[in-house]
């Protein structure tokens, strides 16, 4: 049973090996840092008012122009946007058809007409598993974490898995009123920068619910998904 939701809650994820982190804000401010197995998981706990990810919501047998998008408003960093899978790779997997990197990878120039990353191969359960959620109706918010902290602090941030991006991603979530606990139920289990990546997705997912400047990258885009323009958001500071 979910537990009785008292103020504005809010979940935001990223993926990690063993699952999900999840970060939940109660108006704004930490309430429950974890590591799930699934998003469902999360969501039944804490029954969110809104949920933002690190991850595609919204598939299309091309590129996502959410993704290149993204790409220009990240100078020096387009490579931290990945190409996302085609949609056809992904139901490929669903199915059991597609079941190696080399079958994904030749699928996806069949459809789209460029290859797939190992990433991108990799991150195709958690992308089937996103998808199956919105097709229940589930509301998603995709944010890309490099984009939303650059947004934030009006440049893009060093590396996040180097000491000085670590430290002060902290510490810009420090400043935006989330301060993340030094230890939580699972944490051994997830990547520093996983944690501070489902923190900012908490913030940019309160945003939504707070009344905070919101905004669509791109701005316009004829495709869609789930009954929604496939797009990234970011909260303005």
């Amino acid at each position: 049973m979910p537990e009785a939701r008292a103020g504005r809650v809010v979940l935001g994820l990223d993926g990690c090996p063993s699952g999900w982190v999840a970060v939940t804000l109660r108006d704004g401010r930490v309430a429950d840092v974890r590591v799930v197995a699934q998003v469902a998981d999360a969501i039944a706990l804490h029954d969110p008012a809104a949920i933002a990810i690190d991850m595609p919501v919204g598939l299309v047998d091309g590129p996502r122009d959410t993704d290149a998008a993204a790409r220009a408003l990240l100078p020096g960093r387009a490579s931290s946007v990945f190409s996302t899978a085609p949609r056809a790779v992904v139901e490929g997997w669903v199915s059991g058809e597609l079941t190696t990197h080399a079958a994904a990878t030749a699928l996806s120039v069949a459809v789209s007409g460029v290859g797939l990353s190992q990433q991108a191969w990799r991150l195709v359960p958690k992308m089937a598993e996103v998808e199956a959620l919105a097709r229940q109706g589930v509301v998603l918010t995709e944010v890309h974490p490099e984009l939303a902290f650059a947004v934030v602090t009006g440049s893009p941030l060093p590396r996040k898995r180097s000491w000085p991006g670590l430290m002060r991603r902290r510490e810009v979530l420090s400043e935006l009123g989330v301060e993340l606990p030094t230890r939580f139920d699972g944490d051994a289990a997830a990547a520093p920068d996983d944690v501070v990546d489902a923190a900012i997705c908490a913030w940019v997912a309160d945003g939504s619910v707070s009344g905070a400047v919101m905004r669509s990258v791109p701005d316009h885009t004829a495709q869609r998904a789930h009954g929604r323009p496939i797009t990234i958001s970011v909260r303005e500071p």
